[in-house]
């Protein structure tokens, strides 16, 4: 290991801010002494059950040829959902879910008070103050009485091998608030998991040949070199989830998302401050796809949901991932038996109310609309159904299917059956259809009253 500089490490690491708080207690009290720590620390292994088997290729079929960069201005939540129902109707639907959610606010309706609502606009905020300046980092100075390095101090930056680089990065996302991280190399053809266009501002995500990554007005450019994408997952309250589809389940989803972004902001900060470029799009998911990246990554298997699995944490995680040019070894896929499951299972497509999800048993190469980018053999989504829902019941999440999932019961006096649960599905399948019947809790619709008196874990996981 190489640190190209005169000062201690110690004093590296509090220029890198990795030091974790000296009081005690949270988060940030894990505390590091060098960059060697780091990387032999428990949370830098990618240590797999032996369930789990990490494969050459996902689970789920690719066919590159087939795939292109997609424009994520046609996503629901940007133009997607004006161009598939007609301009007129969705200006007609967005009347009436603001009409409901008034309405629902003033008459006090269960599961969508004042209070329900304030919680999602509270578990927003990080996020929505950092996406307008996320692409390039927030390059936030630290006075010398915090860092302990003197202003205008030089140093040459971090060296170390792809392995031991990914075990750092890995140990320090953990550190900052991620729940699993992997790593995917941009080549010819996981570049098409980049978008064409941001659909949050408009511009268009460029890659060129060029040392320093830099943004225009018109656009937002990823050197060449910068090809390795660090993913990461974020978990939701399983016990705000279940009250899905009332507020309190955006309110988990709205959390995951800030938290999604301090993990952004962190990483960026440390990177940038080893020496090297780390990119992002706010956390928003408008850089790229971020439950193919994920899938790539080995983080969870593609599902019915046409979204990201985890075989721990089923789909109660959000994805979310940053661009570097620091070397990086990439993971490898996992098969969990998930996909396989889902071939059975259905549950999500027989509860969704608004008929989104596919009831087919076998995946397939057909996309259902301009919001799907085709490529994959999967069970695409009819997202209209989806987001016309969200209007009707006031303009938020529903979320029924994820708290439906069975990889998503995670209750503690059933645990260990389900962790032996998920080591047979994941080895012997023929008993999928036995294990899919014997769900019987619906996983949704819980009392959200009963939520706000129930002495809640930190972040309600």
């Amino acid at each position: 290991m190489k640190y190209h500089s005169s000062q201690s490490k110690r004093g590296f690491m509090k220029k890198l801010w990795l030091e974790g708080d000296t009081h005690g207690g949270g988060p940030g009290s894990t505390r590091y002494r060098d960059l060697d720590e780091v990387k032999a620390s428990k949370a830098a292994e990618r240590k797999l059950p032996w369930w789990i088997r990490e494969v050459d290729k996902p689970t789920v079929e690719i066919d590159w040829g087939r795939m292109k960069r997609f424009d994520s201005s046609n996503i629901m939540f940007v133009n997607g959902f004006s161009e598939a129902v007609g301009p007129d109707n969705a200006m007609k639907l967005g009347k009436q879910s603001a009409e409901k959610a008034t309405k629902s606010i003033i008459e006090n309706e269960l599961g969508y008070t004042l209070r329900e609502k304030a919680l999602v606009a509270g578990g927003w905020l990080t996020s929505l103050l950092t996406t307008e300046h996320a692409f390039l980092g927030p390059e936030i100075p630290i006075p010398f009485t915090m860092s302990g390095i003197p202003d205008g101090f030089d140093y040459h930056r971090y060296e170390g091998t792809p392995e031991e680089n990914t075990r750092m990065v890995r140990a320090a996302a953990k550190l900052y608030g991620a729940d699993s991280v992997g790593v995917v190399e941009l080549d010819e053809n996981t570049r098409k998991l980049i978008y064409e266009f941001d659909g949050w501002d408009g511009r268009k995500w460029e890659f060129e040949d060029v040392d320093r990554a830099y943004e225009t007005k018109k656009n937002k450019v990823i050197p060449y070199k910068a090809k390795w994408v660090i993913v990461y997952t974020i978990r939701m309250s399983p016990l705000s989830m279940a009250t899905a589809p009332a507020a309190l389940a955006t309110a988990a989803s709205s959390l995951a998302y800030s938290q999604g972004t301090s993990v952004q902001l962190r990483l960026q900060q440390f990177i940038n401050r080893l020496g090297y470029q780390c990119l992002a799009d706010g956390n928003m998911g408008t850089m790229g796809n971020s439950p193919g990246f994920g899938v790539l990554a080995g983080l969870g298997e593609l599902s019915r949901l046409n979204r990201m699995i985890s075989p721990y944490w089923g789909p109660l995680v959000r994805v979310y991932k940053v661009v570097t040019d620091l070397p990086l070894a990439p993971t490898r896929p996992i098969d969990a038996g998930i996909f396989r499951f889902c071939r059975t299972c259905k549950k999500c497509a027989e509860v969704c109310p608004s008929n989104a999800l596919s009831i087919e048993t076998e995946p397939s190469w057909e996309v259902q609309g301009p919001w799907n980018n085709p490529g994959v053999k999967t069970y695409y989504e009819k997202a209209p159904n989806c987001f016309s829902h969200w209007l009707r019941i006031g303009g938020h999440d529903c979320g029924i299917c994820l708290a439906a999932c069975p990889f998503s019961k995670l209750d503690k006096s059933f645990i260990h059956i389900h962790n032996l649960i998920r080591q047979i599905l994941s080895t012997t399948p023929v008993f999928n259809g036995m294990f899919r019947k014997l769900d019987g809790d619906s996983g949704y619709g819980r009392n959200p009253e009963t939520w706000w008196d129930s002495d809640l874990p930190t972040y309600g996981i």
